[in-house]
């Protein structure tokens, strides 16, 4: 089973590797300021140069059933070394009507096609919603079970798992006037909680930012360092 660290190991003897992102309106660029992805992409960079290609395949508003009908044109035509599959806040809304059951058989699909790839794929859980807005009940009721079928698959397919949910829900539930700086909305971050999940992504695999503009980074870096205290189980005044 092929891993992200395979690709950075690749990108050390200076092969070219092609990374895709793959989801929804978390995945979609359309805000300006830094994405996850860029901070990742960016991480690389520093560290390794420039022997890879980031494709931004998200599109506001998909299901996973919306990821399968576009995955040739989408994913398969780039032939990825690694994929990063965001999915769910819509499968997860009633209005979509994508049970529980069939978001895990669409996940499983998508793993085993980009497995056919010869593909790592990383799964990562969403966010935490903004609760503190007037939010749409029904999905609200479901989202963490959806989240919870994420880790589950990733755990079946023996994938890799990012669970950004698990670090942000105790930032929103402890910290609130730092977690709604992050959000743009009730289901989407800003430009600041991108920074967070691309801080978290790039420590993950072991590749330093290189932050030259430490102003713009010290907010992301203290909400950071918030998550990292309630995950070992301390809240700072």
């Amino acid at each position: 089973m092929h891993r992200f660290n395979d690709v950075i190991e690749n990108l050390k003897r200076g092969r070219t590797q092609r990374v895709l992102a793959f989801g929804s309106s978390n995945t979609a660029r359309y805000l300006y300021g830094l994405h996850w992805f860029d901070c990742l992409d960016l991480a690389i960079a520093h560290r390794h140069g420039r022997h890879h290609r980031f494709i931004n395949a998200g599109i506001s508003g998909n299901t996973t059933s919306q990821l399968l009908a576009r995955f040739d044109e989408d994913a398969a035509l780039y032939k990825p070394h690694a994929v990063f599959i965001t999915i769910g806040g819509n499968d997860s809304n009633p209005a979509r009507d994508i049970s529980l059951a069939q978001f895990k058989t669409n996940l499983l699909e998508l793993h085993s096609r980009f497995v056919q790839l010869n593909c790592a794929v990383i799964f990562q859980t969403y966010y935490a919603p903004n609760t503190y807005l007037s939010s749409d009940a029904g999905r609200q009721a479901v989202f963490s079970q959806y989240m919870q079928t994420v880790r589950d698959v990733a755990t079946e397919t023996d994938s890799e798992l990012v669970d950004h949910l698990a670090r942000w829900e105790p930032l929103r539930d402890h910290y609130p006037a730092y977690y709604i700086q992050l959000m743009r909305d009730q289901m989407h971050v800003n430009d600041l909680g991108n920074m967070v999940m691309g801080l978290d992504l790039a420590r993950r695999y072991e590749l330093p930012l290189g932050l030259d503009c430490q102003e713009l980074w010290s907010f992301p870096k203290q909400c950071q360092m918030l998550m990292d205290a309630l995950a070992a189980g301390r809240k700072t005044s």
